[in-house]
């Protein structure tokens, strides 16, 4: 898979060094915020290929109003969302959000690498070989599953 842009939205130091190498290391472009106000700035100048974000933030505003946003700009843009609560209450607190997967924490980086490259191969805005990739249909309760 082709590297991306990558931006990281969390508010745990330690994580978010952890990704940042380690997604580098894959060869990806990282841009890291550790609030929602920050994350949504940046975004703006990075053009993230794939939003990976916290659900809870140190800030009053977390990771589903980051998705809020950038999603509103860019329906396109892979989402996954991150959070140490159980999935059924992730997915009631992101209710109304496309996204492209939810995953409980902790999280292996082998796992957060197969995912943000699934996200990469389905992001109709990355064209590929021949026709462009279309991002396919929300594979409805799988869509939540836990990485």
């Amino acid at each position: 898979m082709a590297p991306g842009r990558i931006l990281v939205v969390e508010d745990e130091e330690n994580c978010v060094r952890a990704l940042e190498y380690f997604l580098s290391q894959s060869g990806h472009q990282v841009a890291a915020a550790p609030r929602a106000r920050a994350a949504i700035e940046l975004a703006a100048q990075f053009r993230p290929d794939v939003l990976l974000t916290d659900l809870f933030l140190a800030d009053e505003e977390g990771g589903a109003e980051v998705a809020r946003t950038l999603l509103a700009e860019d329906p396109d843009l892979p989402v996954i969302v991150m959070s140490g609560l159980p999935e059924p209450e992730i997915h009631r607190r992101i209710a109304g959000l496309t996204v492209f997967r939810v995953c409980t924490k902790p999280i292996r980086l082998a796992q957060v690498a197969e995912l943000i490259d699934q996200a990469l191969a389905t992001d109709c805005r990355r064209p590929g070989p021949g026709a462009p990739r279309r991002r396919p249909p929300s594979p409805g309760p799988r869509a939540g599953r836990n990485c």
